[in-house]
Parts: structure tokens; C-alpha cells; sequence
């Protein structure tokens, strides 16, 4: 028995997406107006997580997943690289050169120490080359969280490592049982890392985008987890809602009572692909339309502070006037720049799920 190479568009994984992406707009709301991000999670878990970062854990769970999903019917690398590369840059070329120009408004700086500032060029170059600069020359200055431009910008790098480390699976990706050991294993490395808190991983970065290790071991274990779940034949339809329940009151148990630093990484990974696999009616709305998760996640940093340059807005009429308005911007974005560049993806020979018989 093999798991399936295609992923069935009736399921839950849209709308987690889009929950995600509020969890990041809610602790960010704290953060923007001059708060430590102790929002709802925070103090039910005692400090032990936030629903920014959470939902960052839970989107690379999703990708993980998905991506592998999308390796293993890719009929080459190229075509691997190009659908990837359609998702994630044509999105993020427009924010970073739209925020580039948007922030002289904001600024405290001429047009021409603006605009001819070194800060300007390296924004929008080192951006679209995934090496993040978070700061313009003169930008947000007086806010509650000064200077910062986009913070939401910094996770886009270690989510293209990833995908790059995977292609070099690409030639075994039809043997299965091998797949599983090696992502198993690195999955087990990264997380013990993380929960050991290795000195190592605090001294070590990759050259030149400088990925820290802590960072790679963390989010790293969290994109293998649901990589091993592509690999895998998922379990029934009540097995999954038995899965995700139990899921999460292990998790919300460990949330409240402590030891969620060891616990997240099992019960996290089995709630959002037991649960996002599912097909509840409810939901769908999330799907009917498109993914505008990954533009919300673009543009709400940028927005929020916007918000904070004129208005000085305490945390809940931050979150109340935000979410609207990114999710609006994440709307245009998939509907302006997202769908009509996936749809280039047609130029590639068909991707293929049958031109090897898989190895379990």
C-alpha cells in the first residue's frame, strides 16, 4: 500500500491556511503597538508559545506536506522549481517593490536621500533574492516598533531552503520506504537539536542568506513532519478525526499544564494534517474562492504599521481595522498576481504520478 500522490482539494488545509495567517496578524498587533506579544495563547500556555509563531510552525507543517506531495508528481526538476517559483516570487517581487516605494510617504527622509539611499536598492534586490533586509532609510521611525518595515518577510528564506534541500531527493522519490527513513531521521535530528537547545545551533548560520541554525533545526523539523505524512498512506476518515482529536487534547493539556517544547512537535503536525485532511462542510467557504493565505501573510506587517504611522491604534482596534483590510489585500493579491502567475504552469509538460510505480 502506497500513499497517494495527489491531494484532494475537499479537505481542511485552506482554511487552516487562513487561520494561520490571522494567528500571525493577532501577536503581531501586540507587538506593532508597543506590547509584549502576550496575547491569548501566550497566557494560557504560561509563555510557552504565541499564535504568531504557531501559525508559522503550522504553515511549514502544511508545506511540508504539500511540496513533497508536488516533488513526488513533478515531472522534472525543472518543472519542480518553476511551480515553486511561481508560488512564492511574484507575490513577493510586487510587495517588496510596491513597500520600496509606498514607504517614502512614510518617511522621514528627502527624495532623494530616499530613493538614492543604499537602503532602497539592497530592499528591494536582497528581498527578491531572499536574503530579508527589513529596513528602509528613515521608515517608521516614530512607531511603537520602530524602523521594521515587513518582520513577516523573515520566514520566506528558510521555506525556499527547505524546498531546495528536498529537490535533491528527486531521483529516489518514487522509493517510498527510503523517503520515509530519511525524512523520519532528519526529523528526529532537527527536533532533538531544537528541544536540547545545542550550543551549535546558536553559532552556526548558512552563508550568505544566514539562516540561523536554531531557526533550520526548529522550523526545519516541523516542514519534515509533514513531509513524512505525504509519504504515508493516510488513515481513514474516522481514524483522522480520532487522530486530530486526541491531537489536540494532548496539545492544549501541554499548552497549560507545561512541556509543550517536547510535545508540539508530535501533536502539532498530527493535528493540522489529521485534521486539514478532512473534508468539513462547514468549511468550505475557505476553498471556494482561492488560497489567499500566503498574500495575507505578505501584507499585514506592512499594514499594521501603517495603521500605526497615522492612527497610534492600542492592540484591539489594531487587530479589528487590520484584519480586514490585509485579508482584502490578500484577496487582490491572489486574484491579481498569484492565479494568473500559477497559471504559466500550463508552458510545462504535464506532471506525472504514474511514470514509475512507486516503492513502499
Amino acid at each position: 500500500m502506497t500513499a497517494s500522490l495527489k491531494v484532494s482539494h475537499e479537505n481542511n488545509l485552506d482554511f487552516l491556511r487562513l487561520f494561520f495567517s490571522l494567528s500571525v496578524l493577532i501577536t503581531h498587533s501586540y507587538a506593532l503597538s508597543g506590547l509584549p506579544e502576550h496575547d491569548a495563547l501566550y497566557l494560557f500556555s504560561k509563555g510557552q508559545a504565541v499564535f504568531s509563531h504557531t501559525g508559522v510552525q503550522g504553515f511549514l507543517i502544511i508545506s511540508g506536506y504539500l511540496i513533497t506531495k508536488s516533488l513526488l508528481r513533478s515531472a522534472s526538476l525543472t518543472d519542480y522549481y518553476f511551480k515553486r517559483i511561481l508560488r512564492v516570487f511574484p507575490a513577493l517581487i510586487v510587495v517588496v517593490c510596491f513597500t520600496a516605494i509606498i514607504c517614502f510617504f512614510f518617511s522621514t527622509k528627502s527624495f532623494h536621500d530616499y530613493f538614492f539611499h543604499y537602503s532602497f536598492r539592497d530592499y528591494i534586490f536582497f528581498n527578491t533574492i531572499l536574503k530579508t533586509q527589513l529596513y528602509l532609510n528613515g521608515v517608521f521611525t516614530t512607531n511603537p516598533y520602530p524602523s521594521t518595515v515587513n518582520g513577516s518577510l523573515w520566514t520566506i528564506p528558510y521555506e525556499f531552503f527547505f524546498y531546495i534541500v528536498l529537490s535533491f531527493l528527486f531521483f529516489i522519490r518514487f522509493n517510498y520506504k527510503l523517503l520515509r527513513w530519511l525524512f523520519l531521521g532528519a526529523y528526529i535530528i532537527s527536533a532533538t537539536l531544537f528541544i536540547l537547545n545545542a550550543p551549535a545551533l546558536h553559532t552556526h548560520e548558512l552563508p550568505f542568506w544566514r539562516l540561523q541554525g536554531d531557526n533550520i533545526a526548529e522550523l526545519g523539523a516541523f516542514f519534515l513532519s509533514g513531509a513524512i505524512w505525504a509519504v504515508v498512506p493516510l488513515p481513514s476518515t474516522t481514524s483522522r478525526r480520532a487522530l486530530a482529536t486526541c491531537a489536540l487534547i494532548v496539545l492544549l493539556a501541554s499548552l497549560y499544564f507545561g512541556g509543550y517544547r517536547y510535545i508540539q512537535f508530535m501533536t502539532l503536525p498530527i493535528l493540522v494534517i489529521s485534521f486539514g485532511t478532512l473534508n468539513a462542510r462547514g468549511l468550505s467557504w475557505a476553498r471556494k474562492y482561492g488560497d489567499f493565505s500566503y498574500g495575507i501573510y505578505l501584507w499585514g506587517f506592512l499594514v499594521q504599521q501603517i495603521l500605526m504611522h497615522f492612527f497610534r491604534l492600542n492592540v484591539s482596534l489594531l487587530m479589528l481595522t487590520s484584519v480586514p483590510i490585509t485579508y482584502l489585500c490578500g484577496v487582490a493579491s491572489w486574484f491579481l498576481i498569484e492565479k494568473k502567475a500559477l497559471r504559466y504552469k500550463m508552458h510545462l509538460p504535464a506532471s506525472t504520478s504514474i511514470a514509475q510505480k512507486p516503492t513502499s
